[in-house]
């Protein structure tokens, strides 16, 4: 049985009443159609604006979630049928039924403020991604591409094609405000508005609502008086044993998911087609574009003629989640004050669940929903907001008798259908596995379309965390070398990037070009680690797919040059091919075998092989994190290291690596680590692929040391030194902003002994040899268009 926090008895009115109209700071969402918005509308890139937000403002919970709808929530938001936007003339507005209840929600249920300045911490790019995976709405206009998306036959789509002011309404509309998650759609606004209501309850008296002027504001006298007159001779027939009235209330947090969504099946099918559970529409047929790069969900007809999205399966699913999370809120936050929006959200769709409930997760959906869920309740709550919400739709009024029993039949509906659409997303829980923390370069060559890389992207994107974990992503133009898309630590800045290149798209792949950027990435790498003090970092990853072709002899032979002035300076790149024949790859490096090159092999071009490929030989592989010495001395300054910070969560572990060249020529190693007091950990090291593993346990605030003598026993023989960090158990006490999640264990590594990298005194040699060996590359590019 749902259990909520104490409630207040009256309504508070917001900051604000909630107009029809876009607000100043989205109008640039809508104007000349609005910023391309090509990032994938996915759980990651919404927590990745989410934790910006967050971090930028410090706000706690309560009062975050309560803005963040505010500031990026307007539900109902349709083009007109035949206006044209000028400069005085906005063809957009928030007149579908959506609007109806959000404003409700808002006005009369939850108080918020407008504490965010959105424009001083998101770029338009990303304020308009998040107000429109926030915004619950529905494109119904025709767009030309339904011939594709959903073809039908001439006959069908004569019986289904309506006019209107004469534009035509599209067969599959598409559906805002919902994003893709591995256990199925979910509309954000209604998530959010669940966690705000549950931290903010209120159970607001019916007779409240309507003599509060912010809701009689737009309704007709006679309306009203209808309305009045049945409900206060109804609260006045019903006296208890101590002869005070029976005041029916309503609560925000129903309101907020699943009573307020079913309530506008109510009132928007009820009088259409009266009080019959099986005319009525609860659910929708629906899909994603693509799952790999889910851009638009398409809603589909539910039966030959009819498509209906009154009560949509994101909004449901939503609104379960919300109301299981909801249930247990109040709790997390009174036990730990510094929880995070973001945070629970992550973590409730995660195989993890939430650190102070694991039980309590999207894979447990269908056994937490039945545990909480009361048909009576839904029921009551259902049919009191849709007596409120009607007042704000139709302009007749409909007598609470009948409108109980169109909400008696919404809800069998809703009872029938929902088992089947927790069945259909159900995924069951397992254990997560161990994520790199890499910084990615991905160049492809010509075998790909435009769309085809922007698939792959957005997939390792994902798979790699970019948008939550300290990694970055970005794409090398595979002719030029010149960067697609500069290093990047979130998705929408990714897709940003694509978008606004303009240049023709990669056709081959130039790999010594590709060497020749990765070299100064590299350098540019080490350069700002050594101005930040750095002691460790994410390894770099090249990823070379290049399943459509092979690199001509003397594109390998300047490739082989390039790798080896790499490989001299820049230790910890790891390089994997992707390619039908990996013959020519796997003779680049020659000289340098040091466990970093991977080749993946594949039988076509196709986007699903190199997915299952990189899936299971670099995501999943442990690519360890790079540990590594100082600069050397240069005009006489001394180059410091600081201590490194880093996390671990308990069901994950991570590896650190000491490159051979960091240890030659040394007589005596330490690596440092010492606990941050976040919970216990367990460190292990060993030396190449030695099976034999030292462990360590380390308590809250111990620290443990792993000296290393003599670690190279020759000159040609010295494997590298690994170390890896597990949390053996957590305090749930994280609350420093790189936390992803509260049940992280912090630590610190220090090391001494490793041996300098001379890069600043030999600047100026590895300048001079690059430009010798880019001139050499030209002349021979020259030369074989002079030949052919």
């Amino acid at each position: 049985m749902i259990s909520f926090p104490p409630f207040s008895h009256f309504p508070i009115v917001s900051d604000g009443m909630i107009l029809p109209s876009i607000p100043a700071h989205l109008l640039d969402c809508y104007r000349g159609g609005g910023p391309d918005l090509r990032a994938p509308k996915r759980l990651d890139t919404f927590l990745s604006l989410l934790k910006k937000l967050e971090q930028d403002f410090r706000l706690d919970m309560r009062m975050f979630s309560g803005a963040l709808l505010r500031s990026f929530r307007l539900d109902g938001i349709e083009e007109s049928a035949n206006a044209v936007e000028t400069d005085f003339l906005l063809p957009f507005r928030a007149s579908n039924f959506q609007f109806h209840k959000y404003k409700l929600l808002m006005d009369l249920f939850l108080p918020t403020q407008n504490l965010l300045q959105v424009n001083e911490s998101l770029s338009l790019t990303d304020t308009c991604f998040l107000h429109r995976i926030m915004s619950s709405t529905v494109r119904q206009w025709e767009r030309g591409d339904e011939g594709i998306v959903c073809p039908l036959s001439a006959q069908q789509r004569q019986n289904m094609a309506t006019q209107s002011s004469g534009r035509i309404h599209s067969r599959c509309p598409i559906e805002e405000g919902v994003i893709h998650t591995d256990w199925g759609p979910i509309a954000p606004g209604t998530l959010v508005a669940a966690m705000a209501s549950s931290l903010e309850p209120q159970r607001v008296l019916v007779t409240e609502i309507l003599n509060a002027d912010i809701f009689k504001a737009g309704i007709s006298e006679p309306l009203m008086a209808s309305a009045k007159q049945e409900w206060f001779e109804d609260i006045e027939a019903f006296l208890n044993t101590d002869d005070q009235p029976i005041a029916p209330d309503i609560s925000n947090t129903w309101v907020a998911t699943l009573a307020g969504d079913l309530a506008e099946v109510v009132v928007n099918q009820g009088p259409r087609v009266g009080s019959v559970e099986n005319r009525l529409v609860v659910g929708s047929n629906n899909r994603w574009n693509d799952t790999y790069l889910p851009r638009d969900f398409y809603l589909l007809p539910q039966n030959a003629s009819v498509v209906d999205w009154h009560f949509t399966d994101a909004e449901i699913l939503a609104g379960i989640d919300g109301l299981i999370i909801a249930n247990y809120l109040s709790q997390w936050v009174e036990t730990r004050r510094t929880l995070r929006l973001s945070q629970i959200i992550d973590m409730y769709y995660s195989h993890e669940g939430i650190s102070f409930n694991p039980r309590v997760k999207a894979c447990n959906r269908q056994s937490l929903f039945n545990e909480i869920f009361r048909r009576e309740t839904l029921l009551a709550e259902a049919s009191k907001f849709a007596n409120v919400l009607s007042l704000r739709q139709i302009t007749v009024y409909v007598p609470v008798e009948e409108m109980d029993r169109i909400s008696e039949a919404a809800v069998s509906a809703f009872v029938t259908y929902a088992p089947s659409l927790l069945r259909r997303y159900h995924v069951d829980c397992h254990v997560s596995t161990s994520v790199p923390y890499v910084d990615l370069l991905v160049a492809t060559d010509g075998a790909w379309a435009r769309y085809e890389v922007e698939q792959f992207i957005s997939w390792v994107g994902g798979a790699l965390e970019v948008s939550l974990q300290p990694n970055t992503l970005a794409l090398i133009h595979g002719n030029t070398g010149n960067f697609i898309v500069p290093p990047s630590h979130n998705l929408t800045d990714v897709f940003h990037h694509i978008n606004n290149f303009n240049d023709t798209w990669p056709n081959r792949l130039n790999l010594p070009n590709v060497l020749s950027r990765v070299i100064q990435y590299s350098r540019n790498k080490s350069l700002e680690e050594e101005i930040s003090n750095t002691s460790a970092g994410p390894s770099t990853v090249v990823l070379i797919v290049s399943p459509g072709g092979r690199p001509s002899a003397n594109e390998l032979l300047r490739s082989t040059e390039l790798m080896h002035s790499l490989r001299m300076s820049f230790f910890d790149v790891y390089f994997a091919y992707v390619a039908r024949d990996l013959t020519d790859f796997q003779n680049i490096n020659n000289q340098y075998l040091d466990y970093s090159e991977l080749f993946l092999s594949v039988t076509s071009t196709a986007v699903n092989d190199v997915v299952d490929a990189v899936d299971t030989f670099v995501v999943k592989n442990e690519i360890p994190t790079r540990i590594f010495g100082p600069h050397c001395p240069f005009n006489d300054t001394i180059f410091e290291q600081s201590e490194y910070e880093d996390f671990v969560l308990p069901e994950r572990k991570v590896t650190y690596r000491i490159h051979p060249f960091y240890m030659q020529q040394q007589t005596f190693i330490q690596f440092k680590i010492r606990n941050g007091g976040q919970g216990e950990l367990l460190v292990c090291s060993w030396r190449g692929a030695d099976a034999s593993h030292n462990c360590l346990t380390l308590g809250n605030r111990d620290t443990r040391i792993f000296n290393l003598t003599k670690p190279c026993p020759s000159a040609d023989f010295c494997p590298p030194a690994y170390f890896t960090v597990a949390a053996t158990s957590t305090d749930n006490i994280c609350a420093h902003n790189d936390c992803r999640m509260p049940h992280q264990a912090g630590y610190y590594i220090t090391h001494s002994g490793l041996r300098c990298l001379s890069l600043r005194s030999s600047t100026a040699a590895w300048k001079s040899d690059i430009d010798l060996i880019l001139f050499l590359y030209l002349i021979y590019v020259v030369s074989f268009k002079v030949i052919f």
